[in-house]
């Protein structure tokens, strides 16, 4: 885990960054590319996978992760007036938490019930078919982001400007 999230805290703050300069569609896109990558290759998990494959699937997915959301988030506020700004920011920060929450027992449950399909099979192999239903509903969040994520407008030299 100590990779994927160093690897996450470096690319937020070059996301900014890019975001200035490219504006947030690419970025986003790319993101959720980089994201689904990373999913995907931790569907191919089992328990005879190396540590290595699952270190390379999770630095992948925080690679993406940060491209998508940091810039999505100050884009999708660059709409608002300064007087609804502070709202906004608000209402995404409490909305984050409850999505992440949500999402967080919706992946527990799905891991849970892909334990329960073959309780006969050996614990580490019942564990893995449960993550990979985890992992199936992730990669299910990812294709909705990344199509949501085709609807973006391209940079606006003015809400730059507004900053």
């Amino acid at each position: 885990m100590l990779p994927g999230g160093i690897v996450n805290a470096v690319v937020s703050a070059i996301s900014g960054r890019l975001y200035d300069k490219n504006g947030a569609k690419a970025l986003v896109q790319i993101g959720f590319i980089l994201a689904l990558i990373g999913a995907v290759m931790l569907t191919f998990t089992s328990t005879t996978s190396s540590i290595g494959h699952v270190i390379l699937a999770h630095v992948i997915l925080m690679i993406g992760c940060p491209l998508a959301m940091s810039p999505a988030q100050p884009h999708a506020l660059n709409v608002l007036n300064n007087v609804q700004a502070a709202d906004g920011s608000t209402i995404m920060n409490t909305l984050q938490q409850i999505v992440g929450a949500v999402a967080t027992a919706l992946t527990t449950l799905l891991l849970t019930f892909g334990e329960s399909i073959d309780p006969s099979a050996k614990s580490t192999t019942v564990f893995t078919t449960g993550f990979h239903y985890g992992i199936y509903f992730t990669i299910a969040l990812i294709i909705l982001g990344l199509i949501i994520s085709l609807g973006l407008r391209k940079k606006e030299k003015q809400s730059l400007k507004r900053l």
